[in-house]
């Protein structure tokens, strides 16, 4: 078996996957990972080792949702930021907090509420009622924005398409009167006044939309011709593990301007995403060949103050893996 070599200071790897056409691949991935502090001073930490499998945030992960996102994938176009962490109040009295991220081109704003119940809306359905004061950090979770599942029929369910676990969905409505209510939402569209959006900054179910729209058509003519391949209409766009709005086409690059505020105890945390170029090259009887990379994933940790950021290459591997000699992974010098 070959070697994946890196004279880099971040985390090397790689695992073997099929691409849509069933070729062998080995994907190379490498990951830096950096401190902040809350004045937005950068420096080198050590890198966990690669998520290979969704972690989540309960034990049961057909109940809970996403914590760390699987990287076991070939690719994926632009780049995801994820972000976990709390909302933190500045004052004691305060009912609710607003949490915005910030990174390039992407910008959202969700408001953070106390603990709340359902109650019947003035014209129909339900709305949350008025909140607590929040005495402690809220979770940025699935869990508490609007969403839900209900399968105590089972040949009926009932469920949020783009959140399973979360609050607010349920066969008859009225049996959620007085229970809790979701507690995150977007801050200019809020639950019961507009579309009944889920809201949270964490990575998103395989089997959630708009994740599963790309999985490609599963029928008959695919159990025929295709399987066990991938659909041939499969999109990439499957591996994006975050909601549209926090995911760029273009991919990210470093150097860009990362704002989050009401995550941290401090309210504001600000800091340029730390640029680095890392390169991937196969050995492969004797030929050196380089492969393309871009950044595809950052998890910004607010309660660690860390971020992480992953680059991958998928090389397609010859029939007998033996005539590979190795895996190269390093960095470039990045010219001003």
């Amino acid at each position: 078996m070959f070697d994946v070599v890196s004279d880099a200071p971040g985390l090397s790897g790689g695992a073997f996957v099929r691409d849509v056409e069933g070729r062998d691949l080995f994907v190379a991935l490498y990951k830096r990972t950096f401190s902040i502090s809350p004045h937005g001073v950068v420096k080198d930490a050590e890198s966990p080792p690669f998520d290979l499998i969704d972690t989540f945030h309960g034990e049961d992960g057909s109940s809970s949702s996403i914590r760390r996102p699987s990287m076991l994938f070939d690719f994926k176009p632009g780049t995801d930021v994820v972000l976990l962490g709390h909302a933190h109040a500045r004052s004691s009295d305060a009912t609710y907090v607003d949490v915005g991220l910030r990174v390039g081109p992407i910008v959202k704003l969700i408001r953070a509420h106390g603990l709340r119940t359902w109650r019947p809306g003035a014209f129909g359905g339900l709305v949350p009622g008025a909140a607590l004061p929040l005495r402690e950090p809220v979770p940025l979770v699935y869990e508490l924005a609007y969403g839900g599942a209900d399968f105590s029929d089972p040949s009926r369910p009932v469920a949020e398409p783009r959140n399973h676990t979360g609050r607010g969905v349920a066969r008859s409505t009225s049996d959620l009167v007085d229970q809790p209510a979701a507690r995150l939402e977007y801050a200019d569209d809020p639950i019961g006044r507009g579309r009944n959006r889920p809201a949270a900054f964490n990575p998103i179910h395989r089997h959630w939309q708009p994740r599963a729209s790309f999985a490609g058509t599963y029928d008959d003519a695919w159990t025929e011709t295709r399987m066990p391949l991938l659909p041939s209409d499969f999109d990439a766009r499957f591996h994006v593990c975050v909601p549209e709005d926090q995911w760029t086409e273009v991919p990210l690059r470093g150097g860009e301007a990362v704002e989050i505020v009401g995550a941290t105890p401090e309210g504001a945390w600000r800091f340029a995403l730390p640029r680095v170029a890392p390169g991937f090259s196969s050995v492969i009887l004797g030929k050196r060949m380089e492969h393309r990379t871009h950044l595809d994933t950052v998890l910004v940790d607010a309660d660690a103050s860390t971020v992480e950021l992953t680059w991958r290459a998928p090389i397609v591997m010859p029939r007998k893996y033996e005539l590979v000699d190795r895996i190269l992974v390093f960095e470039k010098e990045i010219l001003a």
